[in-house]
């Protein structure tokens, strides 16, 4: 394919739309993202510290209880895991923006192909075992402190 400025003109402004409504969609996925982590992790450690606080104030026998000490442990691992699936995920997107658009100058000083620039794109756009390893760990581990916290009380209502 021929550099930039080696295309013509209805080309040009083809490909310079393309350019820009791709700047644009990752430009919000990069927003979107952060935004998202922000009002994330504020839900959940709230949440967290509010059902646990309420749950040792209104039953201070749970202190003595191993499965209520697990299933805290378990879900505050969960929502570190959830952070850092949310984080992974911030500089990734965070990373195809700022690629995209060192090589869209690259591209448009000549120094690369169109057909370059969309190569790498693609590379860079493919996700790996963390994006779902991590948020499923989390999963895991919201789920092993549900069981946890019912074993707990179950046992406890037998006694």
């Amino acid at each position: 394919m021929k550099l930039f400025s080696e295309q013509d003109q209805s080309t040009r402004q083809a490909l310079g739309s393309h350019i820009n409504q791709r700047w644009s969609q990752l430009y919000e996925l990069d927003k979107e993202w952060s935004e998202r982590a922000l009002k994330y992790l504020l839900m959940t450690n709230s949440g967290g510290a509010i059902a646990t606080l309420s749950f040792l104030g209104a039953a201070p026998a749970a202190i003595g209880m191993l499965g209520a000490k697990i299933a805290l442990l378990v879900f505050l691992a969960g929502v570190v895991l959830v952070g850092v699936a949310v984080a992974k995920t911030f500089h990734h997107m965070r990373n195809l923006f700022e690629s995209w658009k060192t090589e869209v100058t690259s591209y448009y000083e000549d120094r690369i192909t169109w057909q370059h620039l969309q190569d790498e794109d693609k590379k860079r756009a493919v996700a790996d075992w963390w994006d779902y390893g991590i948020p499923y760990a989390s999963f895991a581990c919201f789920i092993g402190g549900c069981i946890a916290g019912a074993w707990s009380l179950l046992t406890r209502a037998g006694q």
